[in-house]
This record gives C-alpha cells, sequence and structure tokens, in this order.
C-alpha cells in the first residue's frame, strides 16, 4: 500500500498494518521533519504531491519492491501539508521471511520514493525565507518518472503481457503532421517503447490548427525536432528517434528494424515509395489518406495487398493536398487515431484487425465502410528483387537551380497573381501533358506548380513516358526566392 496523508501519522497503527505474521522480519523506516538542512535553520516544512501520479508511481514501487525482494507486506505513506518539526514525513515498513532482504527492501522503496515520486518540499527558514525544492533528486539521478498505463492494461486484449510487447516495439511513422500529431501521440501514450519520426519540413503558421505537437514559438523550426521533444516531455520512459530528412534517404536495411511503419504524408510519391520500400523490408505498413471530410486507410503486409493493388501498379490521378483541396483540423485528427489504433492492433494481433481491406471513414455524414481489396497477382511492387524507384521529388535544399531548365505548370491566373523570380519556361499543366513533345529526353527540368501537387503527378507521368530526368519541386513557388 502507498498513500498520502494530509493528517499526521500513527506510526503504531502503520506498524500493525505492515506486520505479517508468516515473515521473521519487519524493518521500518521513520522520515522526521528535523530543524535544519545544508546549513539552514528550518522552522517547519511543506509538502505538495501531485497525487493521483504519486499514488500510482508509489504503488509500482512497491510491486517492484515485492518481486525483487520476496516481500510478504509493504506499507509505505507520505504527509503533504505543513509539517512542524519532530512530525513524520515518510514512514516505510516491510515484512519479509529474512531480514537482509528486509533491510534491503526499505532501502530501495525510500531511495526510489525521493526521486521518483512527484512530491515538491518547501523548507521554511528562522530568517523568514522559504524555498521550494522540486524534484531536484529526479534530475541529479537521471530518474525518469513512468507513464500509468493501468486503464489500458486493465483490457482483456492488453493485459501485463500486451504492454510489455508495446513496450518492445519500434514504429517508424513517416510524416508528422495532421495524421502523424495524433498517430504520435497516441502511440507514446499507449507506451510503444521506440518511436522513429521522419520528417523534413518546418513548422508554418497554417500547419497549427491542426497540428498539436506545436506551437506559434516553433514557427520556422524543423517539425522533426519539435516532435521529439514534446513526446519526449509527453512520456520520458520512451525512446524517441529523430530523422530530419525525406524518406527516400533512410535505407530498406533502417526499415527492417522496425516492427512496424505508419505512413502520414499526403504526398502520393512517399506513399508509393514507402509502399515498395516496405515491401522490401518485409515490414507492415498503416497508410492513410484525407480528402476534405473523407479519410481512407489501409494496412500493408508483405503477403496482403498493397497500395499499387488498388492503383494497379501506378500512381492515381491527382490528389490535391491540404494547401490545395482544403482541410478541417478534426479530420486528420480522427483518421490519424484510427492509424494509431490499429498500430496498436497489428503489434498485438488483435482481433478486427483490417487484412486485405480498405477503411472508408466520411465525417462528413459519420458514415464508415470496409471494401474488399483483393491483392493483384500482376501488381510489379510485389516484386522485392526490383530496384527501388527513385523519387521525382526535391527539395529546394537539395538541388542548384541552375542547373534546371524550370517550367511552370500552374494557370495563367496563379502566376499572374505570384510570377516566379527566377528564369523559367510558363506551360500549363494540362498543356504540357497533352503534348510532352515539347519536353526533351536528355535535358534536366523542374517542374514547380503552387504546392507540389500536380508537379508531382506530371512528372511521374513523363517518368513512366521515358522521361527520366524530370523533377517535381517539394513546397512549389513559395519555396523559390528571387
Amino acid at each position: 500500500m502507498f498513500a498520502i496523508y494530509s493528517d499526521p501519522l500513527n506510526a503504531e497503527q502503520l506498524k500493525s498494518e505492515a506486520e505479517n505474521p508468516t515473515c521473521g522480519a519487519l524493518v521500518t523506516f521513520e522520515g522526521w521533519v528535523r530543524n535544519h538542512n545544508e546549513g539552514h535553520e528550518v522552522t517547519s516544512l511543506e509538502y505538495e504531491a501531485y497525487s493521483a501520479l504519486a499514488v500510482a508511481e508509489g504503488e509500482r514501487i512497491l510491486a517492484e519492491a515485492k518481486e525483487k525482494f520476496g516481500l510478504k507486506q509493504a506499507v509505505c505513506v507520505h504527509r503533504v501539508g505543513h509539517l512542524q518539526i519532530g512530525e513524520i514525513a515518510v514512514w516505510v515498513g516491510v515484512s519479509t521471511p529474512h531480514r537482509d532482504a528486509a533491510y534491503k527492501a526499505n532501502r530501495y522503496i525510500i531511495d526510489e520514493i525521493k526521486v521518483r515520486v512527484p512530491i515538491w518540499k518547501k523548507e521554511h527558514y528562522v530568517t523568514g525565507d522559504s524555498g521550494w525544492v522540486n524534484c531536484e533528486e529526479c534530475a541529479k539521478h537521471g530518474h525518469k518518472p513512468q507513464m500509468d498505463y493501468s486503464r489500458q492494461t486493465v483490457l482483456p486484449t492488453i493485459g501485463k503481457t500486451g504492454q510489455e510487447k508495446l513496450a518492445q516495439s519500434k514504429v517508424l511513422v513517416v510524416g508528422a503532421g495532421g495524421l502523424g500529431c495524433p498517430a504520435l501521440a497516441y502511440l507514446a501514450g499507449a507506451g510503444v517503447g521506440h518511436l522513429g519520426i521522419v520528417e523534413h519540413d518546418q513548422l508554418e503558421a497554417s500547419n497549427l490548427h491542426r497540428q498539436f505537437l506545436y506551437s506559434m514559438e516553433g514557427l520556422g523550426e524543423k517539425k522533426v525536432a519539435l516532435a521529439e521533444a514534446w513526446l519526449t516531455q509527453y512520456n520520458p520512459s520512451i525512446a524517441i528517434e529523430a530523422f530530419p530528412a525525406r524518406f527516400q534517404t533512410l535505407e530498406v536495411e533502417q526499415l527492417a528494424e522496425y516492427d512496424l511503419i505508419i505512413e502520414c504524408t499526403d504526398c502520393m510519391d512517399t506513399k508509393l515509395l514507402v509502399n515498395r520500400a516496405a515491401l522490401k523490408a518485409g515490414v507492415p505498413v498503416v497508410f492513410a489518406s484525407i480528402y476534405q471530410f473523407e479519410g481512407q486507410v489501409q494496412v500493408v503486409t508483405p503477403d496482403s495487398s498493397c497500395l499499387e493493388c488498388l492503383y494497379e501498379g501506378g500512381a492515381p490521378a491527382e490528389v490535391p493536398s491540404c494547401s490545395v483541396a482544403g482541410v478541417l483540423g478534426a479530420v486528420p485528427g480522427v483518421i490519424g487515431s484510427i492509424q494509431a489504433l490499429e498500430a496498436i492492433k497489428q503489434l498485438l494481433q488483435l482481433e478486427g484487425r483490417l487484412e486485405n481491406e480498405l477503411l472508408i471513414v466520411n465525417l462528413a455524414d459519420y458514415s464508415m465502410r470496409k471494401l474488399k481489396l483483393p491483392r493483384n497477382g500482376k501488381c510489379p511492387a510485389h516484386d522485392t528483387d526490383q530496384p527501388l524507384p527513385e523519387s521525382v521529388d526535391v527539395t529546394i535544399d537539395e538541388i542548384q537551380l541552375s542547373e534546371y531548365q524550370i517550367i511552370d505548370i500552374r494557370e495563367p491566373a496563379e502566376v499572374a497573381a505570384e510570377p516566379l523570380p527566377c528564369g523559367h519556361q510558363h506551360i500549363p499543366m494540362n498543356d504540357l501533358l497533352n503534348n510532352p513533345q515539347q519536353l526533351e529526353k536528355d535535358q534536366l527540368y523542374l517542374l514547380v506548380c503552387a504546392a507540389g501537387v500536380r508537379t508531382q503527378y506530371t512528372a511521374n507521368a513523363f517518368r513512366s513516358a521515358g522521361y527520366d530526368k524530370v523533377y517535381s519541386l517539394i513546397g512549389g513557388n513559395r519555396v523559390i526566392k528571387g
């Protein structure tokens, strides 16, 4: 039993609660309020505790001591409120068959309580000064507070075994935006022991209404670093690995280190690349995409249908990004949460997980349906002996603009409103696709649009026709400076 008391402690009563007639040893400890500390004359003390977390962590420590030292009975009580000189601040009592284990267990409990339980002490001095001691011992000893998973381990499908499995799991999340934020938060909250984050982008003000891991103070900073900091503070007991890069820079060998991947970008080129790389590495992927009020979720495993089975081996028609089609923040919040739930189902092999299916969620009318998605025997993505396709996307930091012939594929009205501040050729997207002979196959081209969505689709179309030097600029015209 661990408890927080506001009234004075009765040592004799506590001793009777800690006694066990089957044991040969009872060792108790009483921590008294003394009249001095580190050269200061103390008149009284105050203790404050984050009670819910303190009790949960205290009970966890007693359980550890019971398992470690074979305790039959253990009691620890800590005072809160204003204490006078000579009052008991903390009391510990343990009963064991042998005295050596009792001594060690008592010392273990005292030391762990001191550095792990969120209790703050304020000392009042003779001089009239006072000062809070805010978990300084925790920082000094490098101990990490523990997340309380009791509300999910009570589920029969989770339990202690499932929680241990989650703690040992490694999940890679590609994209830390509207889908990635809820996925990362719920995986961290569930206790997935190792999270990898792949994100190359910087935080913009337009992200904040749906990407709750960030705040105004982080504008212009790398999202991956901001997400890492948020998750580390949220659950310090898990490991976070940050990759400030695009997915294509990760090797298949790196992917194979993970138990599962969650794909959270709004870039079809990245999705197709993740699809092929994951099949090659033999790692399951939870995909999702959104369009206005609708979301889709699909799970790809080495033996299941894949993203290209759905699109019959190629990219779909142009799908607008959030910056083009618009998005209400709650929509990716819901779909990203479903991705996290599905990831947990896959890691624990729970019933009801998606298998050769496409889940479609329409949040405009709250309808949900699952479509059967059989594996396509002719799908090229399942030929894992083939090399991974080269991405058509490039960032402004990866290239020298002077080496490319730049083509602006936006509509005339867009060009007039925001002209490119550099030399270029203007050919609207439809004109370019209808007359591909305007480009030369041995020339290096960089396509530019408003956000990088239309150019990605166009570049993929040209690549399929044998134009291997056509690239799409991530971020569109806004990233090109004069």
